[in-house]
């Protein structure tokens, strides 16, 4: 059943993108069904044309957004291009001049656009790029690239008809929704998060979405579900993603099996990633040798400067077999990216003055093997980075 990945993976599966897992998907719908509508409470698109599963998450972060998009003007033109398609029948062909004078009238009122403004353009171009991949339109002539640097540039487009499919159905008005915070309230009204059926769901959803699960001593309802129920809560996440659940202290954490992916994967292939791992190896001696105190629930608080001195005890450790690329950039511009990077994966919060490392800082750690450095010293950048 581990195609079920592909839904969790993917933004969704189209017949015409991929009709061989699309038709395997359809035919295995009993098999994870109960996992998608009891375990996770989330609501399957099953039709002629494609299958999606509207992954709702129990609260957002920030790599949750579309990573192609860069500001949010991204967003407002999407929202504007699906109000534009919405008023297309099926397979109707559309110029590219007929979207630009559409959204300039949607928008005018919530975020004006201007053509003669190049990032305006080519936050067009993003969207328009985006909307390619994902299957919402297909080009018929021209490149839609060409409009960051012509406005005049004219593109024909034909609506596949999937915009309908696209936001996610909510079953309630939301219109009374303003932030981040008022829609992850909204997922949970009327009903009691720290027991029944919708504090399961808050579980298997951030287990399947999200890199762990932490919890702190003013609020261990979701701890106290995983402890009752890990042998179940394991079971059914290993049947439809082939892992294992890991619980600690304080957190809880699905990880696949070698050689499995789904989504995002750290550690990864980039450079970043195997610096991440030194540093938190790095870190977890400091602190199992009382550099740094672990407070009760097993995180750590460093001050930003701490943290910086740690990474630059990384780099002149380590540095040499990093990549030239990073090996080029500033200390400055390695804490910002690094810890951007860390705090994405859930492995440390920023705080105004403070970093808080969780206890996955302890989890996930790797080296460079022994043979990394030779008998005088001299490093040998080709090895592998071996981690935890």
């Amino acid at each position: 059943m581990y195609e079920f990945r592909a839904l969790l993976d993917r933004f969704w599966v189209t017949r015409s993108g991929d009709r061989e897992l699309y038709l395997t998907l359809k035919r295995l719908q009993p098999e994870y069904r109960r996992l998608v509508n009891e375990q996770l409470g989330w609501n399957l698109i099953v039709n002629e044309s494609v299958i999606k599963l509207e992954k709702v998450p129990p609260r957002a972060m920030p790599w949750m957004g579309i990573q192609e998009f860069q500001e949010p003007l991204d967003y407002c033109l999407l929202c504007a291009l699906l109000l534009f398609l919405a008023d297309l029948d099926d397979g109707a062909p559309f110029l590219l001049s007929s979207l630009t004078q559409a959204v300039e009238t949607y928008l005018s009122e919530v975020q004006p656009v201007d053509w003669t403004r190049f990032p305006h353009r080519k936050s067009l171009v993003r969207v328009l790029q985006y909307a390619q991949t994902v299957g919402l339109v297909l080009v018929c002539d021209g490149d839609s690239a060409g409009f960051g640097n012509d406005r005049e540039q004219e593109v024909l487009y034909e609506n596949t008809g999937l915009s309908r499919h696209f936001p996610v159905h909510f079953g309630r008005d939301i219109m009374r929704c303003r932030s981040i915070e008022d829609f992850e309230a909204f997922s949970w009204e009327g009903e009691d998060a720290d027991r029944g059926p919708q504090r399961s769901r808050r579980v298997y959803r951030q287990l399947a979405l999200a890199p762990g699960l932490y919890w702190s001593d003013d609020d261990r309802s979701d701890y106290e579900y995983i402890k009752n129920q890990r042998r179940t809560l394991g079971a059914n996440l290993d049947k439809g993603l082939n892992g294992e659940l890991h619980i600690h202290k304080n957190g809880a954490f699905f990880l696949m099996e070698d050689g499995d992916r789904c989504g995002l994967l750290y550690p990864s292939a980039r450079a970043l990633s195997d610096v991440a791992l030194l540093l938190c190896a790095q870190l977890r001696e400091e602190i199992l040798s009382g550099v740094y105190v672990r407070r009760e629930d097993d995180t750590v608080l460093l001050t930003r400067r701490e943290f910086r001195r740690e990474i630059e005890r990384c780099r002149t450790r380590c540095g040499d077999g990093w990549g030239a690329q990073l090996r080029a950039q500033s200390t400055d511009r390695i804490v910002e990216e690094l810890t951007a990077f860390m705090a994405g994966w859930m492995l440390l919060e920023e705080r105004e003055e403070d970093i808080l490392l969780y206890p996955a800082v302890g989890k996930f750690i790797g080296a460079y093997p022994p043979s990394w450095q030779n008998e005088v010293g001299e490093v040998n950048g080709n090895e592998p980075l071996e981690d935890e």
